[in-house]
């Protein structure tokens, strides 16, 4: 089989195209656990921006305005409008990165698993040829051996 140039020729192109195929899926492994990490990082952003503007609405809505005995006119604390506006301004930014870094991780995980497919397809294609016996003349079986044969074997 391996006599054969045709044959071996077409076993090391499967070869080649599985190796092609594990090292896309190796690649595309690598970039969807990267996706993961930065989309759990984002996740953290996200619950962090969310508390905060949380906090931020529970602080001003805590308690009526603070009024100083004799005077009526309100105290200024820090719960500044245009603060909370920044911080629930903060948290929709980080919702919209989540989702972006959401939508990466999809896409490289179904690339990660179309790669997968790809060097399964590759392998059983390499298989199937290795498996394939050639026509050439190499592979061609011997002649039937004849009484005359059978005979010299045995003694």
């Amino acid at each position: 089989m391996f006599d054969d140039p045709i044959s071996s020729n077409d076993l090391i192109e499967a070869a080649r195209n599985y190796a092609k195929a594990v090292a896309l899926v190796e690649n595309t492994a690598a970039a969807a656990r990267e996706a993961d990490i930065t989309l759990a990082k984002a996740d953290i952003a996200v619950v962090i921006a969310i508390n905060n503007d949380w906090e931020a609405n529970l602080d001003n809505e805590q308690s009526p305005p603070r009024r100083e005995m004799g005077f009526g006119a309100e105290v200024n604390t820090h719960r500044d409008p245009d603060t909370l506006a920044a911080v629930a301004r903060a948290a929709e930014l980080a919702k919209l990165h989540y989702q972006q870094k959401r939508a990466v991780a999809m896409s490289t995980e179904l690339a990660a698993t179309s790669a997968s497919q790809a060097a399964d397809a590759a392998e059983k294609y390499l298989l199937a040829t290795a498996r394939t016996p050639s026509t050439g003349p190499a592979d061609q079986p011997a002649e039937a051996p004849t009484a005359t044969d059978q005979i010299e074997v045995t003694v």
